[in-house]
């Protein structure tokens, strides 16, 4: 939520890829939430917190490095992550995730944070 204030207040700018309204309505599905109450929040938070983006030419080519950063051992970073942590760096932004295993395989490649860490180092 904290990231939400910060955007309405005008401190920080969020930004994604158009994708994320994909990855919503996907998890939305995953655990049974009410799908447009779900849709609804999250234009509301398009219209006024979030700007999404089309990826270019350039996060698409950042996306393809970083998808190729991994092991065999311990797998690869998808696309889908690699996507919306290319727009942070090639925007010069800080992709925030709770995604543990893509921030392991990737965080050689600078900005990105953990959610868990993000939310240690900030008062209420």
């Amino acid at each position: 939520m904290y990231l939400f204030e910060q955007a309405a207040k005008g401190i920080a700018t969020l930004i994604a890829p158009n994708l994320l309204r994909y990855e919503v309505i996907a998890t939305a599905q995953y655990y049974r939430l009410p799908i447009e109450s779900i849709v609804q929040l999250m234009e509301e938070q398009f219209r006024y917190n979030i700007n999404l983006i089309e990826p270019n030419n350039t996060h698409w080519s950042k996306a393809i490095d970083i998808i190729k950063v991994g092991h065999p051992k311990n797998g690869y970073p998808s696309i889908y992550d690699s996507i919306f942590h290319a727009v942070a760096n090639v925007e010069d932004g800080t992709l925030v995730t709770a995604d543990h295993k893509h921030y392991e395989k990737t965080k050689s490649e600078a900005h990105i944070v953990m959610l868990d860490n993000l939310m240690g180092h900030l008062r209420f």
